[in-house]
């Protein structure tokens, strides 16, 4: 799983560079680049990873991120096989972090915004009101031109850096050790997880993709991603596992069998570990929030 450097200011004309992405499915691999970016999904679903997060998307799902963390969104493995009715569109809005210069934000009523970019560094997953707040204003950015679309730009990052509504996505420690050796393959690698994850898959299936030997490839994917392919396996599938207990009324055997696991004390302890509850707190935690 390792991302290649994209170079945004290849295609950009400007600072602020405003892509609308309208496609059968997202199809950029995993990369960083130095510019920040801001993402918001406006159609499609599944699985994202920032750093060494995993975790599901949905429509609505907003992100921001700063200089050279590693992302991918991927989706489901439907949006791969030509159903003409599914589309994965977003907006996606990136600009370098020294966009309005060093003074700028030395001055003291800028503290709050360079302290932004400080935390973005571990990716934020923005929630909430500030989610529905931001919305709008992401939305009419493209269609802007000149200084509305810096001033816009800056009513965004100034609503970003006031509010409490986000999560961080990367954990604390996070740093990655990627360079441009064997990225095609490891990239597939992801690919091959997560078209794959409901069915066995053994360190010789994963290894062969890499043409390295199932113990190369273990020590690889660890330096790599800070955890063994095994932990990304099973975060992979407990994060299905919660989309399933969010839309689907099966029971939770059927869910953990439909994502790979072969017995259900094995699912219910993973699933523990990873997500802090039971699949059944879960589930009745659901059941809460919906009544």
């Amino acid at each position: 799983m390792k991302p290649i450097l994209i170079k945004v200011g290849a295609f950009a004309d400007n600072q602020i560079t405003m892509v609308e992405r309208a496609d059968a499915y997202f199809n950029t691999p995993f990369h960083f680049h130095p510019e920040c970016e801001l993402v918001y999904v406006t159609e499609s679903h599944g699985k994202r990873i920032v750093g060494d997060s995993i975790e599901s998307f949905d429509v609505g799902d907003m992100v921001f991120l700063g200089p050279n963390i590693p992302h991918v969104w991927y989706n489901e493995e439907n949006y791969y096989q030509g159903d003409d009715a599914l589309r994965a569109r977003s907006v996606v809005i990136y600009f370098p972090r020294d966009i309005f210069g060093d003074k700028f934000y030395a001055l003291p009523e800028t503290r709050a915004m360079s302290e932004l970019f400080h935390r973005a560094q571990r990716g934020m997953k923005i929630t909430g009101a500030t989610q529905a707040l931001l919305k709008p204003e992401i939305l009419a950015l493209p269609k802007k031109e000149g200084l509305d679309r810096i001033i816009s730009l800056l009513h965004i990052l100034k609503i970003l850096s006031e509010t409490r509504d986000y999560y961080f996505l990367a954990s604390t420690g996070y740093s990655h050790a990627y360079n441009a050796k064997d990225n095609h393959k490891i990239d597939e690698v992801f690919k091959f997880v997560m078209n794959n994850f409901s069915r066995e898959i053994s360190l010789q299936d994963v290894a062969s993709i890499t043409n390295l030997s199932p113990q190369s490839f273990c020590r690889f994917f660890k330096n790599r991603t800070k955890k063994s392919f095994v932990q990304f396996l099973n975060e992979v599938r407990i994060g299905h596992a919660c989309k399933r207990l969010t839309e689907e009324d099966w029971s939770i055997a059927e869910i953990a069998y439909s994502c790979g696991f072969k017995n259900l004390s094995n699912f219910n302890r993973f699933f523990k570990e990873i997500v802090g509850k039971t699949p059944k707190e879960y589930k009745q935690e659901l059941r809460l929030k919906e009544a």
